[in-house]
């Protein structure tokens, strides 16, 4: 071999040392230019849906909202209206929307963390869920029995398991979650009518005038209670109420955690922060999906409306459950689509502070008006009807913008966000 043919020497200063791994920054709270816009702006709206949910729950027994088109409680109509456009607008959109940037708000922690190669971001999360199971079934038990923080906490750590499972597993995991519930709950409400056609006819106006029975044996005793018992008679209620309801709540959990894989593939799309490249997706939303569950949900609501006390045929027992299954996602990704199509505008600022205080906002709701309502209060209990309950939460919530405005001009968080900050980091967030 001649000396032409000799390999080449490489100089040991050319040698490619391999390039050193990123030193990880410790998962911190989210800094203020880091946040992204439109999730606290969502959050901010979420608070005001949630509240005109929740406002008729306040100040009156749950039977006399969930089954308002009996008819057996609050019979003016404007009461009924109220209670009409909040089912139509509001009711089980807003939770909707809550879980959904629930889901959401995980997939931006787990993308940053990865952006950062932060190594705690597990036991970060972890204990942010745990802090917040605390303060929701503080919330529950000692404030209010409609809490939803526990449940989203538990949901949490079922989110967890989905952390490294591919987009296509989160959708199937989604549809699977929607449509094997609906199609049980079509099945069995269709499989129950056949069994009551086959009773007589006196057999199943009987059973219809006893559940009519027990739901105004259930509004006096919630009256009663509520109204003018005890403290500790207002607690045994709550667990008693929780407790009963608990098979209901792992049904509802099913919903919440399609959300939360939806809001996780949102986050890994990056609509929010691109929704430029997803404009064909959120106009269909917003242009098509959105119109259909709008007319789908009022012609289904209007039905009970015009109908009070009624016996409900099956097809609108059937209509019912689509609308619960599609027609409420459908419209809650319609208000979403419609903001983010909107882009920023300046009258969506003030929902953005009330947004980045969303857990002190949602508290002071149930502190404030379980204090006028329960006995241990001011005793109004059933004595405001929902009509005034609607103009009572606009002007409420009308206080909370520039009060979250004022606070967060002084303070970087809400003092419960402070507070849940400071027990999951282990030291007051600065």
């Amino acid at each position: 071999m001649s000396d032409q043919d000799q390999p080449e020497a490489i100089e040991p200063d050319s040698v490619i040392e391999p390039e050193p791994e990123p030193e990880p920054i410790p998962l911190t709270p989210v800094a203020r230019q880091e946040r992204i816009a439109a999730m606290d702006v969502l959050r901010g709206l979420a608070v005001f849906g949630i509240f005109l949910i929740n406002m008729p729950l306040f100040i009156a027994p749950p039977d006399a909202f969930f089954r308002w088109e009996s008819n057996l409680f609050w019979t003016e109509e404007k009461d009924r209206l109220a209670t009409l456009f909040i089912y139509i607008f509001a009711q089980g959109k807003f939770y909707t929307m809550f879980s959904f940037l629930f889901g959401l708000g995980f997939g931006v922690q787990m993308i940053r963390a990865a952006e950062r190669h932060s190594r705690n971001f597990t036991s970060v999360y972890l204990r942010r869920l745990t802090v917040l199971l605390v303060i929701g079934a503080l919330h529950m038990f000692l404030v209010w029995w409609g809490d939803v923080l526990h449940v989203y906490a538990l949901l949490g750590f079922v989110l967890l398991l989905f952390r490294n499972r591919t987009d296509k597993t989160l959708i199937v995991w989604a549809l699977c979650l929607t449509f094997i519930p609906l199609t049980l709950a079509l099945g069995g409400t269709t499989y129950d009518d056949f069994d009551q056609q086959k009773k007589p006819q006196i057999e199943r106006d009987l059973r219809r005038v006893r559940n009519q029975q027990d739901q105004a044996k259930r509004l006096n005793e919630d009256t009663r209670v509520y109204g003018s018992g005890t403290f500790t008679e207002i607690l045994k209620a709550r667990y008693k109420y929780n407790l009963n309801h608990l098979p209901s709540e792992i049904g509802w959990s099913t919903e919440l955690l399609t959300n939360f894989l939806l809001g996780l593939w949102c986050a890994r799309r990056r609509v929010f922060t691109n929704p430029e490249e997803h404009l064909p997706m959120l106009r269909r939303i917003a242009y098509t999906i959105f119109p259909i569950a709008l007319v789908w949900t009022t012609a289904d609501q209007l039905w009970g409306y015009l109908h009070p006390g009624e016996p409900e045929p099956l097809w609108r027992t059937h209509m019912g459950f689509i609308r619960e299954f599609l027609g409420r996602p459908g419209m809650t990704f319609g208000y979403i689509a419609i903001l983010l199509l909107a882009g920023g505008r300046a009258w969506m600022s003030p929902f953005a502070a009330v947004g980045r205080m969303a857990l002190t906002n949602y508290l002071l709701h149930s502190l404030t008006f379980t204090i006028i309502a329960l006995s241990y209060g001011f005793g109004m209990f059933s004595r405001i009807p929902p009509a005034t309950g609607l103009a009572l939460c606009v002007g409420f919530y009308a206080l909370q913008v520039p009060f979250s405005m004022w606070w967060l001009g002084r303070f970087r968080y809400g003092p419960a966000e402070w507070l849940w900050r400071t027990l999951t980091y282990g030291a007051r967030p600065t």
